[in-house]
């Protein structure tokens, strides 16, 4: 039994969940596009951080970014995620030389705290929460229908904030990743997470009786 647990518990350690973003991405701080036209003062439209959770057992999606400036300092921001379900094109390739910037939905969320799936509607009240350098929304995957990907853990994803009191392709502050897309992180269902904790423990408790011994 405590073999079989451990083996248990090193098989999910094995799961392809390395093949994965497992802690989203990190963006240099600073970086702002040469083409962008609002303030670099603006550190609140500047990514560090973005990352992407899948609930299969759900359907939902949770996208998080950290910002190097509290959200909503530019009453202006929007902070825009591309995702590419299948059929993304490179949408930013003929103006800003992007051909890894691959989209076919964008999820537009504020810094009052409210989103919109461009093509599907409004996100419902308290999908969006800000919390300082902080804004993250939560997506039903059924807002994001399938364009040709089979699994909704091979889409993919960039971050792209703006200030919308600048026109075009200047109110673009900053893309995460700079020129690529990243996957998803998928959440462990509860049974999987329950039988990767038991079997850690019975690890655990094995290697403090061989310290002991």
């Amino acid at each position: 039994m405590r073999l079989l647990a451990s083996t248990a518990a090193l098989a999910l350690l094995g799961l392809p969940l390395a093949s994965h973003a497992l802690d989203g991405i990190t963006d240099p701080q600073g970086d702002f596009l040469a083409t962008f036209g609002g303030s670099h003062a603006s550190t609140d439209l500047d990514v560090l951080a973005a990352t992407v959770l899948y609930n299969a057992g759900t359907d939902t999606f949770t996208l998080k970014a950290t910002l190097d400036g509290n959200v909503g300092s530019t009453a202006t921001g929007l902070y825009v995620w591309g995702v590419n379900r299948g059929a993304g094109m490179a949408g930013f390739a003929n103006n800003l030389g992007l051909t890894g910037v691959r989209f076919d939905r964008v999820i537009l969320l504020n810094p009052n705290g409210t989103g919109t799936v461009a093509g599907a509607g409004a996100l419902p009240t308290g999908s969006v929460v800000v919390s300082g350098h902080t804004i993250t929304a939560t997506v039903s995957g059924s807002l994001l229908p399938s364009t040709g990907f089979t699994n909704k853990l091979d889409y993919t994803f960039n971050l792209w904030p703006r200030d919308t009191s600048v026109a075009g392709i200047a109110a673009i502050s900053d893309f995460a990743p700079n020129n690529a897309n990243f996957t998803a992180t998928p959440v462990p269902e509860p049974a999987s997470m329950a039988l990767l904790l038991s079997g850690l423990g019975v690890v655990s408790l094995v290697a403090r009786r061989r310290l002991k011994a």
